[in-house]
């Protein structure tokens, strides 16, 4: 019987320098990458031969491939599903029909991942390309190309003579991702990657290649400008390369320029953004479009260098078919050469172990922000799609592998089950396990406040040593005085009334003095309490120690005639008005510290009495501080510090006091008396983490999984 299949007239053909042909379909402009036998099959499909006899001219073809009627079923599918060829008419052709082929367990979840990568095609940039390429292409002439080098190794030198002086003034992450800065940068990274996507436009086209689509790709949520220079698959290896690369250089040649520019600048607003573009140019190049382990500029470059087409797909087969020889004790044999498989295998595990740290990420990005924007239910949705498609479906899928028969129709239990055993054994193995928090540092001191409110006269001076009693500050309160004098009034008045009627013979005996009496008792009564209430106006010391300053204040706005700011205490707060409950400082020793930590609910209950930790400051010292949780009190903290804040360590609705936690979190209180190293910063921020008891993956899964669902 005749097979009804076509092989389409329009094709374009082109040799493959690693091996194979490109074969391009004009229409959708869509490549596909055959190899010699699967060329060869293509171009067998005339309508005429039958499929037994292309079977047989396959295998006299490629005898060592042992190829077999599923194997060409699969690979005519392939074709039908590419649309490269065209069906001439009935006959046995439909039990090769690609969707009912298709109709897999990933065919039936695939389009719920279409959200994690959704592609807006905008414009065809053809005709702009080839109007402004004579305009572009003096970027291409040599002497342009050696005077970007020159300037690449100018910037490095810059940098390694000026290493220091750049690190200090690199931003922090909550300053680079501030909302001051964000907006500025947000526009600043949309001109990188437009100008990035250019480079791969125009250097596809100036080596004749085209560029028939751009537009906006979608990544799990983050916008990226993509082109289309597919066409590149058409030229030689090094131009393919050069396509490649472009992007890549674009960016390091961006960094190399604001480096250099970045040194003559004065100290600013101008300086700061040239300096945060060089970080987002050279940091976005080399973690992301330059990593090989992720389908960017940085995977083609390493597949066009080794030779290697499909890189990706022929790691994971590489690695799944290592898995099934170790597992089920499966004989298949590799069709590639030693060192090339050796290398597939290399890179596909290393690209699986990538993709899982990636998608434990993606999942916590997502967890993490549905609870700031208190949106859980689309995080579940979201988690629960993305666990689907990286975890379980490729896990169920290599276990249908596992469970089906060998070609001589055998199992191996044995090594099945040392397998399961050993898969078990690390999933309940005990890790090391911390939880990580942020934290700011306090003293472990007697706190000192003002408990009437008054004008400041300050008596002492931070880091003084004082003793117990020692007169810190004065607080002068002219309603107080005022009180104070209409008190004693009436303590004279009563005094009076009462001696006039005892000292008048006439009235020595009336019935009056003894209410005087209890009146003269109770006005003395209550002008003691005043001044014993008053006695606070003068701030002493609770105890032996040193002065310690709170922390500072910042300068507001107030109707009153003047406010303090900084700390209270000081000369050029005289005159300032002190409210009520107003922490004036501690007194104590200044390395007896408190850590406060701020933990979520999910991880307080990890922390106990005696856990090791390291408190990672945000500024100030280098190292960290090693310390012991000596104490644990479990406080729901209704509100979190402000720098906590300002530093990007939480988030959260803004209040009077504070920040109130999107998710609840409880305060726990470290007392630091047995560390290692220079003690932290007064009121200094960061991180803490804290070495709690281990834990299995299997119970870090179990946990991530109720915490989620």
């Amino acid at each position: 019987m005749q097979f009804p299949w076509l092989k389409r007239d329009d094709l374009v053909s082109v040799p493959h320098d690693s091996g194979g042909w490109v074969v391009k379909d004009p229409l959708t402009l869509q490549y596909t990458h055959l190899d010699d036998i699967e060329f060869s099959v293509l171009n067998l499909m005339d309508g005429r031969t039958s499929f037994a006899n292309m079977l047989e001219r396959a295998r006299q073809l490629c005898p060592e491939r042992r190829l077999s009627l599923d194997d060409l079923g699969h690979f005519v599918r392939v074709l039908a599903g590419h649309q490269l060829i065209r069906q001439a008419g009935g006959g046995d052709s439909a039990r090769l029909d690609p969707q009912a082929a298709s109709a897999s367990l990933w065919r039936l979840v695939s389009p719920l991942f279409r959200i994690l990568r959704l592609q807006c095609r905008l414009l065809n940039p053809s005709r702009l390309l080839d109007t402004s390429l004579p305009l572009v292409s003096i970027f291409y002439k040599p002497v342009v190309v050696r005077a970007m080098m020159v300037m690449g190794l100018l910037s490095i030198v810059v940098v390694g003579f000026r290493y220091g002086e750049l690190l200090r003034a690199l931003p922090s992450m909550a300053e680079f991702l501030g909302p001051q800065n964000m907006a500025l940068m947000l526009l600043v990274f949309v001109t990188v990657k437009i100008l990035h996507e250019a480079g791969h436009a125009f250097t596809a086209r100036y080596f004749g290649a085209e560029c028939n689509e751009c537009g906006i790709m979608l990544m799990v949520f983050t916008p990226v400008l993509y082109t289309n220079v597919s066409d590149a698959w058409l030229l030689p290896r090094r131009q393919r390369m050069l396509i490649t690369a472009a992007g890549i250089l674009v960016e390091l040649s961006l960094a190399s320029i604001f480096v250099l520019l970045w040194s003559y600048a004065s100290p600013g607003t101008t300086r700061a953004l040239l300096l945060n573009t060089v970080v987002l140019c050279s940091v976005n190049t080399i973690l992301f479009n330059g990593n090989p382990l992720l389908k960017f500029d940085g995977y083609f470059l390493l597949a066009d260098w080794v030779g290697i087409v499909n890189l990706s797909s022929r790691a994971s087969a590489a690695v799944q078919q290592t898995l099934l020889h170790l597992v089920a004790g499966r004989s298949g044999v590799s069709t590639e050469p030693v060192r090339i498989h050796r290398f597939l295998l290399a890179y596909g595990l290393a690209s699986a172990a990538y993709r899982v740290l990636l998608t434990l990420a993606i999942l916590k990005l997502v967890q993490v922000m549905s609870q700031e924007w208190q949106v859980q239910f689309l995080g579940t949705f979201l988690s629960a799609v993305i666990l689907t498609g990286f975890i379980v479906v490729p896990a169920a899928t290599f276990l249908v592998r596992v469970c089906e028969r060998d070609e001589e129709g055998t199992r191996s239990w044995t090594r099945l089950a040392i397998s399961t055993a050993a898969l078990l054994g690390v999933a309940v193995f005990p890790l090391p396990h911390s939880v990580m928090a942020p934290a700011f540092v306090e003293p472990a001191s007697s706190p000192v406040y003002a408990t009437l409110p008054g004008t400041l006269d300050p008596a002492g001076r931070y880091g003084d040593h004082v003793t117990m009693g020692s007169v810190l500050a004065k607080l002068l309160n002219i309603d107080l005085e005022k009180s104070e004098q209409n008190l004693r009034s009436r303590v004279n008045e009563v005094g009076l009334q009462l001696n006039s009627l005892q000292k008048n013979p006439a009235t020595a005996n009336s019935d009056l003095i003894p209410a005087l009496r209890e009146s003269e008792a109770a006005a003395e009564k209550r002008l003691t309490e005043f001044l014993s209430e008053a006695a606070s106006l003068v701030v002493r010391s609770p105890a032996d120690g040193v002065f310690l300053p709170p922390p500072a204040v910042s300068q507001q706005d107030d109707p009153l005639p003047k406010r303090w700011h900084g700390t209270a205490v000081q000369l050029r707060n005289s005159g300032a008005w002190i409210q009520r409950g107003t922490l004036l400082g501690y007194v104590g020793d200044p390395s007896d510290l408190i850590i406060s930590a701020g933990v979520r609910e999910d991880d307080v209950e990890f922390v106990a009495k005696g856990q090791q930790l390291e408190f990672l400051p945000q500024a100030g010292s280098a190292s960290g501080v090693s310390a012991v949780v000596e104490s644990v009190e479990r406080l729901e903290a209704k509100n979190l510090p402000a720098q906590w804040a300002i530093a990007g360590l939480a988030s959260g609705q803004p209040t009077e006091d504070g920040l109130l936690p999107n998710a609840v979190t409880y305060f726990v209180r470290i007392r630091l008396n047995d560390r290692d190293g220079v003690p932290p910063l007064l009121y200094s921020v960061g991180r803490v983490r804290i070495h709690t008891r281990p834990a299995s993956l299997l119970q870090r899964f179990l946990r991530y999984l109720r915490q989620t669902f």
